[in-house]
């Protein structure tokens, strides 16, 4: 971290020699410092060229002198790369940064999942990711299968490069603690949102103690 007494460094000019804020930004306009504030880098995994370009993907180029692992948690990496950055809560950078990536995540979610709900294969998808077994024949059946379950949706999205867990939790209430103790609030409120998301949103701001389902808490084994 810059010291009280030095300003901090607009990497967007130090890595262009440009900034669209101009003389109103609050970083110094220094050409040629090294971004990384000489903190010491995890190995990466490289992206494979030939992979498709996902929404994420697209999102975190949008950052290049930011290193994406595109093998890590979506939503930690944004959290990583605000920290590299030295924003605070309330730079004008970050404020525009959350909310590219918050559109950013609902099309993953909707490139991984798809958005027709329905589309019945697209809920067999669903409701394995979510462990609902065994899985409905029909539309109805898996629609109200998923609305009786608490994941979390950027789990959802995570996983299928983490391998991680994805945990179903008994109740709002856990999803909720769980929700905001990691950070990975997915945007309630997006127009990018397709059909079969509004199965999945859940109130984790103020969650519904009484809504329960009957299925124990429990996690997908990776694979």
């Amino acid at each position: 971290m810059p010291s009280e007494s030095s300003p901090r460094v607009c990497y967007g000019y130090a890595q262009t020699g440009s900034c669209r804020f101009g003389s109103q930004c609050k970083f110094a306009h220094v050409e040629g410092v090294n971004n990384n504030n000489n903190r010491k880098r995890r190995t990466r995994h490289k992206r494979p060229q030939t992979r498709t370009q996902t929404p994420l993907d697209q999102f975190f180029a949008k950052y290049p002198q930011f290193e994406y692992d595109s093998s890590e948690s979506a939503s930690l990496e944004f959290y990583r790369m605000c920290d590299e950055f030295d924003w605070d809560r309330d730079d004008e950078e970050r404020e525009e940064a959350s909310r590219y990536f918050k559109d950013a995540i609902v099309h993953q979610f909707n490139h991984i999942y798809g958005t027709d709900a329905d589309n019945l294969t697209s809920w067999h998808t669903l409701c394995q990711i979510v462990q609902v077994s065994p899985v409905p024949d029909t539309l109805e059946s898996c629609r109200e299968a998923v609305k009786a379950t608490y994941v979390n949706i950027v789990d959802l999205i995570d996983t299928g490069v983490t391998e991680g867990a994805v945990t179903v939790f008994v109740s709002e209430v856990e999803l909720s603690e769980y929700t905001k103790r990691t950070g990975k609030i997915f945007p309630r409120d997006n127009v990018h949102a397709g059909g079969l998301l509004k199965y999945l949103l859940r109130r984790i701001m103020n969650p519904r103690p009484e809504r329960v389902s009957g299925r124990k808490t429990q996690s997908r084994r990776k694979r």
